[in-house]
């Protein structure tokens, strides 16, 4: 079979510090986790090859190099971050590949690259307003510069998340929202005085500052301040 159109489904580099990559070395379930993950979806096995080789530079990515045909994306145990389409192969299928890795991880990065400007799925994705389209032969360079700094941005953004998601939500006192607890206004409106001009104060660092946002008098700012004992704390 060519080897420019062999069939390279579920292939695997782990791009080491060392920057080594070979088929296998990403089968490693543990680290895909820490790890940001690159997949590369093109039915050409040289030129997909050849954007992995530009990923090398990253220690904490893991790239899998994929055809159009093969297991789909939502099918992959970890969500990729930085999804690569090749868009005009045989199987017409990069724009709803792309739109399936968005949709499974919305914090996904997904860069669409192409040979001949002129094929359909190219005038259908500018159609659907997507303008990221890098043509195949600056894609190599264009990723050796930008495509770890995606990737982990991407990866960052989608583990901050899940820490925020999974965060448990913090006790709270009792007494708040129970229909015991009652504030005179007067107090309430002392209390949001209080507070507001010291944000105020901290935010400018100037009196004459504070009283310009707040809307009042230079002097009437100063004798709230006397007044709250502000100034003496």
């Amino acid at each position: 079979m060519n080897p420019t159109t062999q069939s390279i489904a579920d292939f695997d580099f782990d791009l080491g510090p060392a920057g080594d990559a070979g088929p296998g070395a990403g089968r490693q379930p543990d680290r895909a986790v820490d790890a940001a993950r690159v997949v590369i979806v093109d039915d050409n096995q040289l030129r997909a090859s050849t954007l992995a080789a530009a990923l090398k530079g990253g220690s904490q990515v893991l790239v899998t190099v994929t055809t159009p045909d093969a297991r789909p994306l939502e099918q992959e145990r970890t969500p990729a971050d930085l999804v690569l389409l090749a868009l005009g192969g045989r199987n017409v299928s990069a724009l709803a590949t792309g739109a399936s890795a968005v949709q499974r991880n919305p914090f996904a990065e997904v860069v669409f690259y192409c040979d001949d400007a002129e094929s359909p799925e190219v005038a259908a994705a500018a159609a659907l307003g997507i303008t990221r389209i890098v043509p195949a032969r600056d894609m190599a360079g264009w990723l050796a510069r930008a495509g770890n700094l995606l990737a982990r941005g991407a990866f960052l953004r989608r583990a901050a998340s899940a820490c925020m998601a999974a965060a448990p939500r913090p006790p709270v006192l009792e007494t708040l929202g129970a229909a015991s607890v009652r504030m005179p206004l007067p107090t309430a409106e002392m209390q949001f005085r209080e507070s507001y001009i010291r944000f105020l104060l901290t935010e400018t660092g100037s009196r004459q500052e504070a009283a310009r946002r707040a809307g009042v008098p230079y002097r009437t700012m100063c004798e709230m301040i006397r007044k709250l004992g502000i100034g003496n704390d």
